[in-house]
C-alpha cells in the first residue's frame, strides 16, 4: 500500500506543470551560473574562487550545487508540504481515511512520492551544470576534467540530504497544522540559520559554531575546504569528514526529532476534523460588514461615495487578518531576534568599537531586515488574494454587487500597510539596540525619513508587483515561486550584465547620508527613480484590476475577455497618462544618467581597460619625467558640485636617457581643460578623447636631471545625476578632494590594467607579470603610492564658500 501511494504520489505530481517549470528553471540557473563563470558572457561577472580555480572543479560543483539547493528551499516546502497538506485543502482525506491503510503507509507513500518528485527536480542543477561545460565559447582554461564523482558527492553528501531533512520537517508541519504557510515560515526559519551562520563567520573564534548552525551545510563544506590549495580545490573530492559530517549528523538528527514527533502527533481522526472550518467560521463574520454596507446598485468598474466609504473598513479588515496571524508574528519575532543579533558587530571597525550613531542603525535595519520584509510581502501577499478562495466563501463575495476595484485595493492598500508597521517597529528596536550599547542621540527625524520614507517606498512597489503576480498567473503558489524568482533575477542581474536601473523592477539608487552632509545631492536623483518606478507600479495595478479573477470566470480566453469589458473609459485614461508619465520619467532618467553623463556598465568598464592596455602598453618602457613639486589653487564650489584647480607641476628628468614623449592621463571623464602646457615647447601628438590620454612631444629632449613646469587650469562639474554612484568628491558640506582624481598622471599606468586572469584571457591578454623582484630596478623607481611622483613638495590655496571650513595635508 504505501509503494501504490508512493507511486500515485509521484505520477501525478510528475504530469503537473509546475514540477517541470522548477526543473527547467533550476536547469536554466545552473547552466547560467556555470557558464557565466566560465567566460561565456563578456558582460557577467562570476568568480568561481580565487579565479584559478575550474569552473567544474569539485568544490566549485559542490559549491553550484549547495547554492542553487539552498534557493530550492521554497520548492522542497511546495512539494513536501502540499504532499499532504492538499488533502485537507481539498477534502480528500475523507476518500484515504476510510480505506484500510495504516498511518504508516498513508505518510510513509505520501513522503516518499513527493520526495521523489524533489529528486527529480533537483537533478535538473547538476545537469545544467554539467551541460554548460560542454557550450561552444566556454573557456577551456577555466575547465578542468569532467568528473562524475564530483557531481555524486555534492548530490550525496549535500543536496539529497538537505531535501530529506528539510523534507521531512516541512512534510510533518504540514501534517499536523493542514496548513501551507506555516511550512513557508519553516524554510525562512531555516534560512536564518544560514545568515546567522555567514554572521558567526566574520569572528575566526565561532567558525565551527558557524558551520554547525547551517542546515544547508554550505558553511560547514567552505569551512572544510578554506585552507585547501587551488591545486587541492581542482582535483580533491569533498571528503564527509569533520566538520561536514558532524553538520549532516546534526541535522538528519533534528530531523528525525521532527519526525519521529510528527509521526506520534498524527491521526487520522485529528487530520479529519473540521479545524479549517473552524478556522473559515472566523472569516466568515468580518465579511458581513460588506453585506450589512449602504445598498450598493452599482456597475463592477465604477467609483461611488459608498465604495469609498467602504474602503477603511475593508483595508482593516485584511490587515487586521494579517496582523493576527500567529505565523505572521512567528516570521516577525524571527527577523527580529535576527537583526539583534546582527547588531553585536556594529560600527566594529578592526577590532575597534565605534558607538552606533543612527545612520548606521538605519543601514543596519534596512539591509538586515529587508530580506524579511520581501518574505513577508511575498507570502502574505498570496494570503490575501486567495483568503476566500481558500475559505470557500469566494461565491459568495463575488455575488454580491460589489465593484471589482474594492476589494483589489482593500487588500493592496492592507498590505501596504504591513511594511508600515514593520518599519515603527524596527525604529523602536533600532533605539533600543542604540540605548544598550549606552548611546541615547537616536534622531527620530533620520529614523522616520529613512524607514518611513525612503525604505518604505521600495517595500510598497513590491506590494504592488506581488498583487500582480498573484492577480495575473491566479495560481497561488506558482506566484510564491514567481516572487522568488523575481528575487533572484534582481539579484543577479549585475553580475550578468543588467545593471541599469532603468529596466530593474523597483530599483533605486541608495542615498549615502553622513552627519555632515545629510543626503546631500543625491535625492533628486532618488526622486526620478522612485517617481517612475511608482508609476510603473500603477500600471501593474491596472493590470491586476483588469484580469482580478471574480465568479467562477477561468481560464485566459475567458480572463481576457472579462478584461476588454472592464477596460473603460476611465481606466483607459488612467492608463494613458500613467503610461505618459512613465515614459517621461523614463527619457528624463536616460537624459540625466545617458546623455549629461557617460553610462557604462561593467564589460564597458573592462573593455576601457583592455583598450587601455592594448593602446599604450608599450609606452611603459619610455622614459617618463617625474614629479618633484605641486603648487595648485583650488576653489571650491559646494553648492554647484564644482571645483577648480589651477596650478603647476615641477618636472624632473630622474632617468639616465632623454625624455621624449610625456603621457598625460585623466581619470575623470568629465573634466575641462581650461589650459595645460609645459613651459618647454612641445607639440600635442595625440589626442584620445575616449580614454582620456593626451601624448606630448618636446621639440627638445630633456637631458637626464633638466627640469620643466607644466602649467594646468581644470574643472570638474557636475552635471545631473548617474545611474549609481555620485560625485561625493565635492558636496554640499564635508567636501574631500583628492587630486589624483582631478590632476592628470603622468606616464603608463599598470594599475589600469586589467588584474584577474580570468578577465584577462577573456580578452586575449597576457596573464598578469607577478610582483617585481625586491631588487628589480625599474620597481624600485617607484613608491607604493604612484609611479610619477616622489616624496615632493606640495603648496595649495584653497577658496570656498563663506559657509566653509577648509582642511588641507601639511602646514598652514
Amino acid at each position: 500500500m504505501l509503494i501504490k501511494i508512493a507511486l500515485f504520489e509521484f505520477k501525478t505530481r510528475a504530469a503537473r506543470v509546475s514540477t517541470w517549470v522548477y526543473f527547467l528553471v533550476f536547469f536554466a540557473l545552473a547552466m547560467l551560473w556555470m557558464a557565466a563563470a566560465g567566460g561565456l558572457f563578456k558582460e557577467a561577472y562570476i568568480s568561481i574562487g580565487s579565479g584559478k580555480e575550474f569552473v567544474n572543479s569539485p568544490s566549485a560543483i559542490s559549491a553550484t550545487i549547495s547554492v542553487l539547493g539552498m534557493f530550492g528551499v521554497i520548492v522542497m516546502a511546495a512539494v513536501m508540504g502540499r504532499a499532504v497538506q492538499q488533502d485537507a485543502e481539498y477534502r480528500s482525506h475523507h476518500f484515504f481515511f476510510t480505506s484500510p491503510i495504516s498511518k504508516f503507509d498513508y505518510l510513509g507513500g505520501r513522503f516518499v512520492g513527493a520526495y521523489g518528485v524533489l529528486l527529480l527536480i533537483f537533478t535538473s542543477i547538476g545537469l545544467g551544470a554539467w551541460v554548460a561545460t560542454l557550450l561552444p565559447g566556454m573557456d577551456a582554461e577555466r575547465l578542468g576534467p569532467n568528473l562524475w564523482l564530483s557531481y555524486l558527492t555534492a548530490y550525496a553528501f549535500i543536496l539529497l540530504p538537505n531535501a530529506l531533512l528539510i523534507g521531512s520537517i516541512f512534510f510533518f508541519i504540514a501534517a499536523l497544522t493542514k496548513k501551507m504557510l506555516p511550512v513557508y515560515i519553516g524554510s525562512v526559519l531555516l534560512l536564518i540559520g544560514y545568515l546567522i551562520s555567514i554572521q558567526l563567520l566574520r569572528d575566526i573564534d565561532n567558525k565551527t559554531i558557524a558551520a554547525m548552525i547551517d542546515p544547508f551545510g554550505l558553511t560547514a563544506t567552505t569551512r572544510l575546504v578554506e585552507y585547501w590549495t587551488v591545486a587541492d580545490r581542482n582535483t580533491r573530492l569533498i571528503p564527509m569528514e569533520g566538520v561536514l559530517l558532524w553538520n549532516r549528523l546534526l541535522w538528519l538528527s533534528v530531523a528525525s526529532a521532527v519526525a519521529a514527533f510528527g509521526f506520534w502527533r498524527f491521526s487520522f481522526a485529528g487530520f479529519a476534523n473540521d479545524r479549517v472550518a473552524g478556522n473559515a467560521k472566523k472569516l466568515v463574520d468580518p465579511p458581513t460588514d460588506f453585506l450589512r454596507a449602504p445598498a450598493m446598485r452599482v456597475a463592477p468598474a465604477t467609483i461611488t461615495s459608498a465604495g469609498i466609504g467602504m474602503l477603511p473598513q475593508l483595508v482593516w479588515l485584511n490587515f487586521r487578518e494579517t496582523a493576527k496571524n500567529i505565523y505572521f508574528g512567528v516570521l516577525v519575532f524571527a527577523g527580529i531576534l535576527f537583526l539583534i543579533f546582527a547588531s553585536t558587530t556594529l560600527g566594529n571597525i578592526f577590532g575597534t568599537q565605534t558607538w552606533p550613531v543612527t545612520y548606521q542603525m538605519t543601514g543596519l535595519l534596512g539591509g538586515t531586515f529587508g530580506l524579511f520584509m520581501l518574505i513577508i510581502i511575498a507570502f502574505y501577499a498570496g494570503e490575501l488574494v486567495w483568503r476566500e478562495r481558500d475559505n470557500r466563501l469566494d461565491q459568495i463575495l463575488d455575488a454580491t454587487p460589489v465593484p471589482t476595484w474594492l476589494p483589489l485595493m482593500a487588500k493592496l492598500l492592507a498590505l501596504m500597510i504591513v511594511p508600515v508597521l514593520l518599519q515603527l517597529l524596527l525604529m523602536v528596536c533600532g533605539m533600543m539596540i542604540q540605548a544598550f550599547k549606552g548611546y541615547f542621540n537616536f534622531e527620530i527625524g533620520l529614523y522616520l525619513k529613512e524607514l518611513l520614507g525612503l525604505q518604505l517606498l521600495e517595500y510598497w512597489l513590491i506590494c504592488a508587483l506581488a498583487i500582480a503576480i498573484h492577480s495575473v498567473v491566479n495560481q497561488k503558489y506558482l506566484g510564491h515561486f514567481l516572487m522568488i524568482v523575481y528575487y533572484i533575477v534582481i539579484s543577479f542581474a549585475s553580475g550578468l550584465g543588467l545593471e541599469h536601473n532603468l529596466y530593474k523592477y523597483g530599483s533605486i539608487p541608495s542615498a549615502t547620508y553622513s552627519d555632515m552632509n545629510g543626503f546631500g545631492h543625491v535625492l533628486p536623483r532618488m526622486f526620478a527613480f522612485e517617481a517612475y518606478w511608482t508609476s510603473a507600479a500603477i500600471l501593474l495595478t491596472m493590470v491586476a484590476y483588469l484580469l482580478w479573477t471574480r465568479g467562477t470566470v477561468s481560464g485566459w480566453r475567458a480572463r481576457m475577455v472579462m478584461a476588454r469589458g472592464r477596460f473603460s473609459g476611465r481606466v483607459m485614461a488612467t492608463t494613458a497618462i500613467t503610461s505618459l508619465l512613465f515614459v517621461a520619467l523614463g527619457g528624463f532618467i536616460f537624459y540625466n544618467t545617458n546623455v549629461l553623463n557617460k553610462y557604462q556598465n561593467s564589460a564597458a568598464g573592462q573593455q576601457r581597460q583592455v583598450d587601455y592596455e592594448r593602446q599604450y602598453k608599450d609606452t611603459a618602457k619610455l622614459p617618463q619625467l617625474r614629479i618633484t613639486a605641486v603648487s595648485v589653487k583650488t576653489d571650491l564650489y559646494p553648492n554647484e558640485q564644482r571645483l577648480r584647480m589651477t596650478g603647476s607641476y615641477k618636472l624632473k628628468n630622474k632617468n639616465e636617457q632623454p625624455v621624449n614623449d610625456v603621457l598625460l592621463g585623466f581619470l575623470d571623464d568629465s573634466l575641462v581643460i581650461h589650459q595645460l602646457a609645459f613651459d618647454a615647447p612641445a607639440e600635442l601628438v595625440s589626442d584620445d578623447k575616449k580614454l582620456g590620454i593626451k601624448r606630448y612631444r618636446l621639440k627638445t629632449a630633456m637631458a637626464p636631471g633638466a627640469e620643466a613646469t607644466l602649467n594646468f587650469d581644470l574643472e570638474q562639474m557636475t552635471h545631473g545625476f548617474t545611474n549609481s554612484g555620485s560625485n561625493t568628491s565635492v558636496v554640499y558640506n564635508g567636501t574631500f578632494v583628492n587630486g589624483r582624481g582631478v590632476l592628470p598622471v603622468i606616464g603608463y599606468q599598470e594599475g589600469g590594467e586589467l588584474s584577474r586572469d580570468q578577465d584577462r584571457k577573456k580578452y586575449d591578454l597576457a596573464p598578469k607579470e607577478r610582483m617585481r623582484d625586491r631588487d628589480d630596478p625599474e620597481g624600485l623607481k617607484s613608491n607604493y603610492i604612484s609611479s610619477d611622483a616622489d616624496w615632493i613638495a606640495f603648496d595649495t590655496v584653497v577658496s570656498t564658500e563663506e559657509d566653509q571650513i577648509a582642511v588641507a595635508p601639511g602646514y598652514l
